[in-house]
């Protein structure tokens, strides 16, 4: 990402081929001209701009309110609804992540009643919002995540309080392919292995020097295997080197 790879030996390079997960977080491409803005008012906590999301860039949870003592300013929560009640919630977007695809917006159900055309969230130019957003978005990542057996994951919405292990991907924008590995890798986490064939998977999911694909707070994400168009049916490539189709693993974790 520093622009630096030539100066780097070989003998600095790890000999069995694999590298760090979860290092998209760190390219922040700013790409987007427009950005999804959320209002609390109108939003029914449906999870579904969450679902949608190809690059997992717009993010929410259930929280209790105390962790809102150094909120930023313009960070913004709404009462809990349902089973939910007794606590807060945020629905985040990650405004250097997202790519303006504009999908969540298109499919958001919660219409705003009182001005036409608007929904609980709507896009916006992305310029002013940018550095305040991204503030949010950091202490929106360090409130904790909803314990998870306490969800139901068959549903759309506590799907979706669960953390994705996929994450700011080099797809497309709007891309079609990656909600469903990121609503993989929250359904079963570490447990899923990705066993990958060449296309466009393997460029958004491991291509370097970054990949998508990340660990939890235990350091623990799923491992994956990526075929090469020149590897035989037998071997595939696990985080870059030949090995038997079966990952060990702690490759990837």
């Amino acid at each position: 990402m520093a622009q630096n790879g030539d100066q780097v030996p070989v003998s600095d390079m790890p000999a069995d081929g694999t590298w760090p997960t979860g290092t998209t977080q760190w390219e922040k491409r700013n790409i987007a001209l427009e950005i999804p803005v959320w209002d609390p008012e109108v939003c029914i906590q449906c999870g579904l701009c969450n679902l949608v999301c190809p690059h997992a860039a717009i993010r929410m949870k259930y929280f209790d309110k105390k962790l809102l003592e150094n909120a930023p300013e313009t960070f913004k929560t709404a009462q809990g609804k349902g089973k939910f009640k007794d606590y807060v919630f945020a629905n985040q977007v990650a405004p250097e992540d997202c790519t303006g695809c504009g999908a969540c917006v298109h499919t958001c159900p919660a219409k705003n009643k009182e001005v036409q055309g608007r929904k609980a969230i709507n896009m916006e130019p992305q310029p002013p919002l940018r550095e305040a957003e991204a503030e949010n978005y950091r202490f929106f990542l360090d409130i904790p995540e909803f314990d998870r057996t306490e969800l139901n994951p068959a549903t759309v919405k506590e799907s979706q309080l669960l953390r994705p292990l996929f994450e700011y991907s080099g797809a497309c924008a709007g891309c079609g392919e990656t909600p469903y590995v990121k609503l993989l890798t929250q359904l079963y986490g570490d447990r899923a292995v990705i066993a990958n064939a060449t296309g466009c998977s393997s460029i958004y999911g491991g291509n370097l020097p970054t990949t998508p694909y990340t660990k939890d707070l235990s350091g623990r994400g799923p491992p994956g295997t990526t075929a090469s168009l020149r590897t035989p049916p037998s071997s595939a490539t696990v985080s870059g080197s030949p090995r038997t189709s079966t990952p060990k693993p702690q490759l990837n974790c």
